[in-house]
């Protein structure tokens, strides 16, 4: 179920099984443009990176993002028919790949709010399905997620040093 999977900086990680697939490609080291598929969970600086997503990307990759990042793909050099703009619940068939995307927010903060319609993705790989949440918090929308295998932020508190 993880061979083939890693997690890079941050939320950023890379699947390489049929495809390769980045999700929020973040401090990337070194310019590989082997992504045929790049998910981009919402617009904040490190997850839409594009020093990043051009270390990954090739002149086929597809990218799949939040309708307010259309415009910032175009300008990356991405054609129309490689940008596949996505909104919370709803499936989708990218490359062969069944997506869905879930909301991604938080219920306390105002960093990624609701109505931002920022998403998390499931993608099914063979009989995986595999759970990408994006920046969020628990709530109403991703307690309800089935999944195989499951990718979730971390909040990290200075108080308990972690």
């Amino acid at each position: 179920m993880l061979e083939r999977i890693e997690v890079l900086c941050h939320s950023s990680i890379v699947i390489r099984k049929d495809k390769v697939i980045y999700f929020d490609p973040f401090k990337i080291e070194n310019s590989y443009n082997d992504a045929d598929i790049i998910f981009i969970t919402h617009s904040h600086y490190d997850h839409f990176s594009p020093e990043d997503i051009n270390k990954v990307r090739n002149r086929d990759t597809v990218i799949v993002l939040t309708k307010d990042l259309r415009e910032n793909a175009i300008k990356l050099g991405f054609l129309e028919e490689k940008i596949i703009e996505v909104v919370p619940n709803k499936s989708y068939l990218v490359e062969g790949l069944e997506v869905h995307t879930i909301p991604a927010y938080n219920i306390d903060k105002d960093f990624h709010r609701k109505e931002n319609d920022f998403v998390g993705y499931i993608i099914t790989i063979g009989n995986i399905r595999y759970y990408i949440a994006g920046d969020t918090d628990i709530n109403e929308d991703n307690k309800r997620v089935k999944c195989d295998v499951a990718f979730l932020p971390v909040r990290r508190n200075i108080y308990y040093g972690l």
